[in-house]
């Protein structure tokens, strides 16, 4: 059997291909290892993917329980407004009702002392005429009343009134 230029080749070829069969089956065990190669790598995204699904689903839970409790403190917030907008109205009104009833009463207060003094005037003057009639007619009856000695008792004349 005599040995032909192309079997050479076909030998060289096949070498070359289980030596590179060998370089690609080492590389492809370096990227499968779990520790340092592409294997920890898709190991730790899918890790990382596992947790961040997690926190993402903690996250969303959350906000749907804020979001409930921002909308009921709105609703809440809302309703003490219209508490409030209602009081200062009322309180207003009183106000308004209140200022009326103070001006009322001290129209009212004024006229009454109003009326108390010109009746105190009108008495005043009553009595101020009164007076004069009193010292007037006392004047008159210690003018006619004669002295009285000692040890005689006269009787004391009795004047009549005239107006």
């Amino acid at each position: 059997m005599s040995i032909q230029p192309t079997d050479i080749a076909i030998f060289l070829v096949s070498f070359a291909a289980c030596v590179y069969c060998f370089v690609l089956s080492k590389r492809l065990k370096a990227l499968q290892n779990t520790k340092d190669g592409l294997g920890a790598t898709i190991t730790a995204l899918s890790t990382s993917i596992a947790q961040m699904s997690s926190t993402t689903q903690d996250t969303r839970v959350r906000v749907e329980s804020m979001a409930t409790r921002l909308a009921h403190l709105i609703a809440e917030a809302d309703k003490t407004c219209q508490k409030l907008e209602a009081a200062i109205a009322s309180v207003d009104t009183a106000k308004a009702s209140a200022t009326d009833e103070v001006q009322t009463a001290q129209m009212d207060l004024y006229m009454m002392m109003r009326t108390v003094l010109d009746q105190s005037k009108e008495r005043i003057g009553e009595m101020t005429g009164i007076m004069r009639q009193m010292r007037t007619m006392t004047d008159e009856v210690s003018g006619r009343i004669e002295p009285v000695h000692a040890g005689a008792s006269a009787p004391l004349p009795v004047r009549s009134r005239s107006a």
